[in-house]
């Protein structure tokens, strides 16, 4: 009678320890995935993007467009915030081949080709940071990494 009495508390133990080891396995594809993340029109070198810091799920990613038309070129000088390991997701419309450097610790470097491509990079340090055009040279944002 004894053991009759162990039974269900032996299946509720077994239960627990499964449903314990099943949660710590899981995840999803995108929380498990790269930091870094381009279109098949452009690159993304440089350690910022795949840097240490993991953004927690449902953190929404700051979006900067750039946009390179001839001489015109946008944003100019703008000032954005994040917080660190925020994704930030830079969507270039360009018509001709454009490098966008960000002076962040570690450096990235977005080599976008004529189109329109998004480029994903995360920074792990708090700090300022500008982000430059080249050719023409301008400076395009300065991201404000807060803690």
């Amino acid at each position: 009678m004894f053991r009759r009495a162990l039974r269900p508390l032996t299946t509720v133990a077994v239960a627990a320890t499964l449903v314990v080891t099943a949660s710590a396995c899981g995840g999803t594809a995108d929380e498990a995935g790269p930091e870094e993340s381009t279109s098949s029109s452009g690159s993304t070198s440089g350690g910022a993007t795949s840097g240490s810091a993991t953004p927690e799920p449902g953190v929404e990613p700051v979006m900067i467009d750039v946009v390179v038309d001839g001489d015109s070129v946008s944003p100019n000088a703008s000032r954005v915030e994040a917080a660190v390991g925020q994704p930030i997701v830079f969507r270039v419309s360009t018509d001709v081949p454009a490098e966008i450097h960000g002076h962040t610790d570690p450096e990235f470097t977005i080599d976008a080709q004529p189109g329109t491509s998004e480029h994903t990079v995360t920074i792990d340090r708090a700090g300022s940071y500008d982000v430059e055009l080249h050719d023409p040279e301008r400076l395009l944002v300065r991201v404000d990494v807060r803690p």
